[in-house]
């Protein structure tokens, strides 16, 4: 649910298809500036109210890395819970 979650936000803010997308899948390949990667990371820290320490964020270079910072901070019901706002 995480992944699924992580390429949903990903798809619907940067208009990439979810298929292209995998837990390899390179931030910087995304966000192509680092204010939108710093947008993003206001996104997750806003939707999943959880705070993401600089020296946490420096650190995320694939969505997988989001995905584990997610699953040990963020509780799996919140996750569910955003995945459906975000499919409508």
């Amino acid at each position: 649910m995480y992944l699924d979650t992580v390429k949903l936000i990903f798809s619907q803010r940067y208009n990439v298809a979810v298929e292209d997308l995998s837990s390899e899948s390179l931030i910087a390949d995304v966000c192509t500036d680092s204010l939108e990667i710093l947008e993003l990371l206001m996104y997750i820290e806003e939707e999943f109210s959880v705070s993401v320490p600089d020296e946490v964020a420096q650190d995320l270079k694939t969505l997988g890395d989001i995905v584990s910072f997610m699953n040990d901070n963020v509780a799996e019901d919140v996750v569910s819970e955003i995945y459906a706002k975000l499919q409508g």
